[in-house]
C-alpha cells in the first residue's frame, strides 16, 4: 500500500456513498465465507463425509446376562469411542489443509478485485468533482478508507 493522499474537506454524493456501503458490503461477505468455509472444513471433518463406526452389539447385550451385559456394553461404547477417536483423527490427517488456507487468501483476492472495479467506476463517475476523483483513486490504488 502506497501513501494515501489527504483529502481536506470532502462530501460525497449519493453515489459515493452507496460506493462506500457497498465496500463494507465486501467486508461483510468476506467475513460471513470465511465462517461459511470454517464450518464446512470442520463440518467434513467431524461430521459430514467420513463413514463412522456403529456397533450394533450393544443393543444385543442387553439380552444377556445382567453381568454380562454390563461388561459387554463396557467394552463396546469402549471399542465405539476408540474408534470414533481414531476415524476422527484419519479425518483430521486427510483434510486438505492446503486448499482450506488457500481458499482464505482467495476470498481477500476477491474482495480486493471487487473494491478496485468499483472504485475505478466511481473515480471514472466522479471526474468533474475532483476531491471524489482523488478519494476513489486512491481507494483503486490500495488505499482505505
Amino acid at each position: 500500500m502506497k501513501k494515501c493522499p489527504s483529502i481536506v474537506d470532502v462530501t460525497f454524493d449519493e453515489e459515493s456513498l452507496k460506493g462506500i456501503d457497498r465496500i463494507k458490503q465486501l467486508h461483510d461477505l468476506t467475513k460471513i465465507g470465511r465462517i461459511a468455509l470454517t464450518i464446512g472444513h470442520l463440518y467434513s471433518i467431524f461430521g459430514g463425509s467420513s463413514l463412522r463406526n456403529t456397533s450394533s452389539t450393544g443393543a444385543l447385550s442387553v439380552l444377556k446376562l445382567p453381568s454380562d451385559a454390563v461388561e459387554s456394553s463396557v467394552k463396546s461404547a469402549a471399542k465405539a469411542i476408540s474408534s470414533e477417536a481414531t476415524q476422527t483423527g484419519y479425518s483430521i490427517y486427510q483434510a486438505n489443509w492446503e486448499y482450506f488456507f488457500e481458499s482464505f487468501g482467495a476470498l481477500d483476492k476477491i474482495k480486493a478485485r471487487e473494491i478496485e472495479k468499483l472504485a475505478l467506476q466511481q473515480a471514472l463517475s466522479h471526474a468533474r468533482r475532483p476531491k471524489e476523483y482523488k478519494f476513489w483513486r486512491a481507494i483503486e490504488q490500495g488505499c482505505r478508507p
